[in-house]
């Protein structure tokens, strides 16, 4: 088992590697960024949207020895070039060569700007501000390895949105998508595991088919729908609150009643996250529990006067629960991602909703932070998945 987890441990930097390396390159691959309505908009200014550019590694400034080794270039029309006559920022000309001007015209300033707002010379793009500073921009390759070994630092970079270190702002909302997760785990386990075995004790009995008139309700609605459910019956009744974690007098609460307060918000999101997970649930438990009690073994167990809980719980349970155990790695990561939308729908305060305001924003450190994040979530997921199926079945070698 020791050779196995080591074996596993090793596999997850280059997983983690190629994961946040296919999804930088999509979201660069995706019109516009989160600056570029900044760009657009007349009232901002340029050289403060550039700075800021510059301040998230999407820009690297260049000095006047730089720029005069770009030479001589075309764009719109015109040939530039930059001379450093010794001053802090660099000379612009510019020669038209259709009109037959031999000498350069000196441009300063927002003229430049406006001209060279954004050109490029072979493969590589620049960007010129008001004040005719020059900005080279990042490749996307040279971006990413960039974010990534500040990553292994524990540095995720700033949001783009929020201002704020990223790694603060998914430590705030990661630990309550894992309160919401946890909850519906404990639903769909506590539920569907007891339900599918009862069901399967008596096969085709009414017990058995209203256990699957509920698996089949479960399976056919979706989140999304169950979700908006949800709230219809919380805004009609009144019974359970909309929104948030808890109350706006949650501070006035004694320690009793806050923690009442948080399980009234977290009642609703859990139950619809774990309602779907609970179905599959419960018809793996009795599938198994059907196959495992017409074994062999079970006919041996009765015939020596096993009793009957002792056959179902020692000898029968215990073979199938295995399947739902190693489910248990892939459960963790799909209520993770099947959040996202009970999480906005039910406006919970969790990474689901962040993930998608981030992606809206096109704020792609705390979008590459999270699926980071999520990732990790799910390797060691299926990590504890194999090795409590190790535990509960010694038949199971892992090496």
């Amino acid at each position: 088992m020791l050779t196995f987890t080591i074996r596993r441990m090793l596999s997850i930097p280059p997983l983690i590697l190629v994961v946040s390396l296919l999804t930088f390159l999509l979201l660069k691959t995706a019109p516009g960024d989160f600056y570029s309505q900044q760009e657009a908009d007349p009232s901002r200014s340029l050289t403060e949207v550039l700075r800021q550019k510059e301040s998230a590694g999407l820009l690297v400034r260049l000095s006047p020895p730089e720029l005069q080794n770009l030479g001589e270039f075309s764009d719109d029309g015109s040939l530039w070039s930059f001379r450093d006559d010794g001053q802090k920022k660099p000379t612009i000309l510019r020669r038209l060569p259709e009109q037959g001007v031999d000498e350069s015209e000196i441009v300063r300033g927002r003229l430049a700007s406006r001209s060279l707002l954004n050109f490029q010379i072979g493969t590589t793009k620049y960007q010129c501000d008001d004040e005719g500073v020059v900005y080279r921009k990042v490749g996307p390759i040279e971006g990413f390895f960039s974010w990534f070994f500040n990553a292994l630092t524990g540095d995720f970079g700033r949001s783009y949105k929020f201002n704020r270190p990223v790694f603060g702002i998914i430590a705030e909302r990661l630990w309550n998508t894992l309160i919401l997760s946890i909850a519906a785990l404990a639903i769909a386990y506590g539920l569907g595991v007891p339900l599918g075995i009862f069901a399967a004790v008596k096969p085709n009995s009414l017990a058995d088919h209203s256990a699957g008139i509920l698996a089949f309700i479960g399976l056919s609605i979706p989140t999304v729908f169950s979700a908006l459910l949800a709230v219809l019956f919380a805004t009609y009744t009144g019974l359970f609150p909309i929104g948030d974690m808890r109350s706006l007098d949650y501070e006035k609460l004694s320690f009793w009643g806050q923690i009442g307060d948080r399980l009234h918000h977290l009642f609703l999101p859990s139950i619809v996250l774990g309602t779907a997970a609970m179905a599959g649930y419960m018809r793996q438990a009795r599938g198994n529990m059907i196959e495992a009690l017409a074994q062999d073994y079970v006919r041996t167990a009765r015939a020596k006067g096993v009793s009957h809980s002792g056959v179902l719980f020692k000898h029968a349970f215990r073979n199938a629960v295995n399947p739902l155990v190693t489910l248990f790695g892939y459960s963790l990561a799909s209520l993770l991602s099947g959040s996202l939308l009970v999480e906005i729908v039910m406006n919970w305060p969790g990474l689901g909703r962040l993930v998608f305001e981030a992606i809206s924003a096109k704020d792609e450190p705390l979008v590459l932070a999270s699926v980071l994040i999520s990732t990790l979530l799910l390797v060691f997921g299926n990590l504890v998945a194999d090795l409590l199926l190790a535990v509960v079945d010694p038949r199971v070698r892992l090496s």
